[in-house]
């Protein structure tokens, strides 16, 4: 390249070097420049116009923006999908949940507007007065606000306005929907783990009947909380790891979790978990258990010694009565669920033995506590769990053949034991306020529920040892059944009438129907049973089970199944 042309155009390297974005150094009298002479490259000028800008004198075009555009939105998409969220970092804020007419959504939104605000306040408050004390679990500080909550423990805040928000149905559901939404997104899609995380899971749970019509979730939510609490190490025994045991390479990103002590706000998740599963198992449906070890009794042994809450002796006591409920399942039914013939002598002593138990847990119950009567209710359905095996039909029939008045006599007593437990179960529910029942946790519901399945249950058990007719009657359980639907109503008819009102879910304003369902069912399968037992009573009925005073169409026998199907009772 001839450097002084070169450099009189203005052109200050070589075509080599300037495609390689190096420096050109040119020597005077050479016809290469340094670089291309020590690669032995050719050396030439650049062509005219090498650095002028193409298209200069339009700028930049149309197509140039929406290219620019273009790639702006390919970056934006690309950080909207990463998963910067993981771990135990809180997520990113949830103003990009979008608002919906309903002034109620407004409060999943941040930063809260005033009328949102205030609207987070009156839920906040009606959570702290009213539900918090029946699901001790999960404890709020007093002086804890919305904000605070909403910023700190976002999906634990968004759980609270879900349970609270019963001034309109309607608008419980959309919030519903859009918690179980943030969960998929935060759980599943940001591999998100943290203790305010299953304390949202836990809430949202306890009141799973508010968003029951959403489609039942409970083995879902339930192995969600179970996967949580063993990710963050709550559930986890104090163990030494050997050579020997396994998933030995885990143990190095886990030794601490494993070893380390919980706090008791970790504890009470824990005990909140196991309560929730415990209740599941004993009334509605045989899920996964939560391993029962020495960590249960652990958690609640320090929860005992420290009592930092009001709460703690309530949560304390409900434990206790699960925990022998666990060892009625696993003493009794569990083994009777794995053989096809029993022996009712065998059956019989571990009753015996388990009735002592059950006794240690009556005995010494506190008095006093605002939640007793709740309390009560878990005790006389922990009575019903035990003696309902009295209707089992392998024990039934072992007793023919036996031939036995002894076990006769004692099955007659687990009958009629299991009828009075039922009874009070009723009682203790008609007893409550009726803010109570507007608040009342899912758990008690089902509790209830089982109590009245039982019920019926043994209204249709007819033996020669057992006559139903000569203890309780058809009218007696529509009585009962009544009872209970005028208890609710009048809970309803008070919310309605309250400020702000309060609304259970819609399933609840079809219960009379259920009732009545229920009885004519019962009433219909007592009577085949008498006759197929001559020598027991005939239950008496009464008029309610006339065709003329029935009340029933499609939609409420679907509702019926609805009811003990997805677990609402």
């Amino acid at each position: 390249m001839d450097a002084e042309a070169s450099k009189s155009k203005g052109l200050k390297a070589c075509s080599t070097c300037a495609t390689a974005k190096v420096r050109c150094e040119t020597v005077a009298g050479q016809r290469r420049c340094k670089r291309c002479d020590r690669l032995d490259k050719e050396c030439s000028i650049q062509p005219r116009g090498s650095h002028s800008r193409k298209n200069g004198a339009r700028g930049y075009g149309r197509e140039d923006l929406l290219r620019l555009e273009s790639k702006f939105d390919s970056v934006a998409q690309l950080l909207s999908n990463s998963p910067a969220v993981v771990g135990n970092s809180p997520g990113p804020a949830l103003g990009s949940i979008s608002p919906s007419d309903s002034p109620i959504t407004a409060v999943f939104t941040q930063p809260l507007t005033p009328e949102a605000q205030l609207l987070a306040y009156k839920m906040f408050e009606l959570y702290h007065r009213q539900m918090m004390p029946l699901f001790p679990f999960v404890w709020i500080s007093l002086d804890e606000s919305p904000e605070k909550l909403f910023r700190e423990r976002p999906m634990l805040y968004m759980a609270i306005m879900v349970v609270a928000c019963q001034q309109s149905v309607d608008a419980q559901q959309e919030l519903a929907q859009r918690w179980r939404e943030e969960l998929g997104r935060r759980v599943w899609a940001h591999g998100e783990k943290n203790l305010h995380l299953l304390q949202g899971v836990l809430v949202y749970l306890a009141w799973h009947h508010i968003h029951l019509q959403l489609g039942s979730q409970l083995n879902n939510l339930m192995h969600t909380a179970m996967s949580l609490a063993e990710e963050l190490g709550i559930s986890r025994e104090k163990s030494f790891s050997t050579k020997t045991s396994p998933g030995g390479l885990n143990d190095y990103f886990t030794t601490n979790q494993g070893t380390r002590d919980k706090t008791n706000e970790e504890r009470r998740c824990y005990l909140g978990l196991f309560w929730i599963n415990s209740v599941l198992r004993m009334c509605v449906m045989d899920t996964c258990p939560i391993p029962v070890g020495q960590s249960i009794e652990e958690a609640r042994l320090a929860l005992q010694q420290a009592a930092e809450l009001p709460c703690d002796e309530y949560l304390v006591q409900l434990v206790r009565v699960q925990q022998v409920a666990n060892t009625i399942d696993k003493t009794l039914y569990q083994d009777l669920s794995a053989t096809e013939a029993i022996l009712p002598s065998a059956v019989l002593m571990v009753v015996s033995y388990l009735e002592k138990e059950v006794e240690a847990i009556k005995s010494p119950l506190p008095q006093g506590l605002p939640q007793q009567e709740l309390l009560l209710m878990s005790c006389h359905v922990l009575q019903i769990f035990l003696y309902k095996v009295g209707m089992d039909d392998r024990l039934l029939q072992s007793l023919d053949t036996a031939s036995s008045s002894a076990y006769s006599l004692r099955v007659s007593h687990l009958l009629v034991s299991c009828f009075n437990a039922v009874k009070a179960e009723t009682a203790s529910v008609l007893s409550l306020a009726n803010p109570v029942i507007l608040s009342m946790p899912y758990p008690y519901w089902i509790q209830l529920g089982h109590a009245i399945l039982i019920f019926s249950r043994l209204l249709v058990t007819h033996h020669n040892f057992w006559d139903p007719g000569l203890l309780t009657s058809i009218q007696d359980f529509a009585d009962t059944v009544e009872g209970l639907s005028q208890k609710i109503e009048a809970a309803m008819n008070e919310g309605i009438d309250s400020s702000p009102p309060r609304f259970l879910p819609t399933v609840f304003t079809k219960l009379r129907e259920t009732f009545i369902n229920i009885c004519k069912g019962v009433g219909e399968n007592s009577r085949a049973n008498t006759q197929n037992n001559p020598g027991t009573t005939e239950a008496s009925t009464s008029n309610m089970f006339e065709p003329g005073n029935m009340v029933i169409d499609e939609q409420t026998e679907a509702l019926l199944f609805s009811f003990f199907t997805d677990g609402l009772m």
